[in-house]
């Protein structure tokens, strides 16, 4: 491997290893009509402490649990039957208990009929964090970058069987400004290099 390549590789390496860790710290699992918009408000359950809404458990784990995400994928089981399709996600770059106010607009928004996560449109009123919490207007974006990694839904599973659901969250380091310059720099430069002399 040319020498350039190979040192913008070790930077964009260095870079990822410098990432900061990010963790699932909200869920809100909800039923939607097609297009993603909430349809079972005041009807909602969640991970979270204190908000009074009826308990969802995710992995098994107590409720108020956070969940460390690896790059890569990361799967999740609820506890909850197949109508409740909708899920309103909030992350975290550190582990403390959520900590966001109430009626916050959630970072990322899924949801289903099937196994396949679905688009949602532009605006769609999606539902919040806290018991009668309402809904807000998400802008429809498929993934959020959160401190240095890009987050996304990959997968969901509306369960057949009324007990759970799965959902599947995607995580992609997003290499440092620096880093992605020093790739780039050395990849004009090899091309040049291997370019044969006139």
């Amino acid at each position: 491997m040319n020498r350039f390549l190979s040192c913008a590789a070790v930077s964009l390496s260095v870079a990822a290893s410098a990432h900061a860790d990010v963790w699932l710290s909200g869920v809100v699992n909800y039923t939607t009509f097609f297009g993603g918009s909430s349809s079972g408000e005041p009807l909602e359950y969640d991970n979270i402490v204190g908000t009074g809404n009826a308990e969802i458990i995710i992995n098994g784990a107590p409720r108020g649990t956070t969940f460390p995400l690896a790059v890569g994928v990361n799967d999740f089981t609820t506890s909850l039957q197949s109508g409740f399709n909708g899920f309103s996600l909030y992350f975290a770059s550190a582990p403390g208990p959520f900590d966001r106010p109430f009626n916050s607009l959630p970072d990322l928004v899924t949801y289903g009929y099937s196994n396949t996560p679905l688009p949602l449109n532009p605006g769609a009123m999606v539902q919040t964090n806290g018991q009668f919490s309402g809904t807000l207007p998400y802008s429809g974006a498929t993934s959020v970058i959160i401190g240095d990694y890009s987050l996304s839904v990959t997968g969901l599973g509306i369960a057949v069987d009324g007990v759970r659901n799965t959902f599947q969250i995607t995580v992609t380091p997003v290499p440092a400004p620096s880093a992605a310059a020093a790739f780039f720099a050395a990849g004009v430069v090899a091309t040049r290099r291997r370019r044969p002399a006139r």
